[in-house]
Formats: structure tokens, C-alpha cells, sequence
């Protein structure tokens, strides 16, 4: 006999939130690239530098944050979300790299 657990969703989708609109321009901006630290010990590291790096050649009046979320990739951080919110981060892009 084999025990298998059924993967499948509940019976209720999950509420549907409408995504954030799209900023017109990156220009004086301010946007936050985190990582999930997918595969822990920031083995990312190097990825959103580089992201950071191209922002700087093409977009030099942005300002860009790199930020390592407090624990693994499903966990939630609120003081990140916070410290965002309240620094007026204007773009957030979430990374799972590696």
C-alpha cells in the first residue's frame, strides 16, 4: 500500500488583488531589490549588484537598494516592508536569483 497527500488547492481560490499600477518613469525613483535569500547563506549575491550596476549606467538618478529579506523565501518580513514604506521606496522588485 502506498500513502500519498493530494497537492491540490482548497476549494476556494485565494482573493485576487489587483497589481500595483506601473510607474511611468524609474527616473528619481527610488526602488528597493530584494532577495528571498533563496538557497540561504546569500548565495545571491552578485545577481542584484549587477542589476544595481546597470541603474547606474542607464539610470543614474534612481536610487537603488539592495536588501536580503529576514528569513527564507516564504516567510513574511514586515519591518522590511516597513522600513520600504517609510523610506517612500517608490518600486519594489522581489528576487529569487542564484
Amino acid at each position: 500500500m502506498v500513502s500519498v497527500l493530494n497537492p491540490a488547492i482548497a476549494t476556494r481560490f485565494a482573493d485576487r488583488v489587483p497589481l500595483a499600477p506601473r510607474l511611468s518613469t524609474l527616473e528619481g525613483k527610488t526602488i528597493y531589490l530584494v532577495d528571498t535569500d533563496w538557497g540561504g547563506m546569500q548565495q545571491n549575491d552578485g545577481i542584484l549588484e549587477e542589476i544595481q550596476k546597470w541603474f547606474a549606467q542607464n539610470i543614474p538618478s534612481a536610487k537603488i537598494i539592495i536588501k536580503i529579506k529576514a528569513g527564507n523565501f516564504v516567510t513574511d518580513d514586515p519591518g522590511l516592508w516597513k522600513e520600504i514604506a517609510g523610506n517612500h521606496g517608490d518600486g519594489v522588485v522581489i528576487g529569487v536569483a542564484g
